[in-house]
């Protein structure tokens, strides 16, 4: 005589086993993977908080006011001067472009300096990519200063522009050299 309660411990256990196996890995993999999001989230954190003290610390304060009593027609001087802010906003537009900072952060603590200073070396980045003959050159930095011009405009601002208007740069240069002088 065929015993069905045999045939169903047989069949229905070891399924019911790897299923519930299964089911504790998802779970346990989705705790793993947002613990890693968390993480990930507190480095970003972290790594804006390491950039906007950076910017502030007096090497590259040095390096700002001396970028910025330079006059923006004397390549050469340019060319000694900026190569610091240069890298520092390219790096910022290429953390933002790979997703590893979060572009409002990133406005909400450099919108106005990028702004700025793309404004003021926009005519040495074209003579030096004409120089290098690398139209790629510093691509990153314009690209962070379209995606803050884009959240300007996103966030309502009436007067958003790509570039500062010479009276809007010449204010930023002298609020800049007052900032960075004391």
């Amino acid at each position: 005589m065929i015993d069905f309660n045999m045939i169903l411990d047989a069949v229905l256990l070891p399924e019911v086993g790897v299923f519930l196996g299964f089911f504790l890995l998802i779970i346990f993999l989705w705790i793993i993977l947002r613990r890693i999001k968390d993480l990930r989230r507190s480095m970003t954190v972290l790594e804006l908080g390491h950039l906007e003290f950076y910017f502030q610390s007096s090497e590259m304060r040095q390096w700002r006011l001396r970028l910025i009593t330079t006059e923006r027609t004397d390549m050469k001087a340019l060319q000694t001067r900026s190569g610091e802010l240069l890298n520092f906003f390219d790096r910022l537009g290429f953390l933002i472009q790979k997703g590893t900072l979060p572009k409002k952060e990133m406005w909400q603590s450099f919108g106005t300096p990028i702004l700025g200073y793309f404004s003021f070396l926009v005519p040495f980045i074209q003579w030096l990519r004409t120089e290098e003959r690398d139209p790629d050159l510093f691509l990153y930095f314009e690209d962070l200063n379209d995606a803050v011009y884009r959240l300007n405009c996103k966030m309502d601002r009436k007067q958003a522009r790509p570039l500062m208007e010479e009276e809007e740069l010449g204010r930023f240069i002298e609020e800049e050299k007052t900032a960075l002088s004391d």
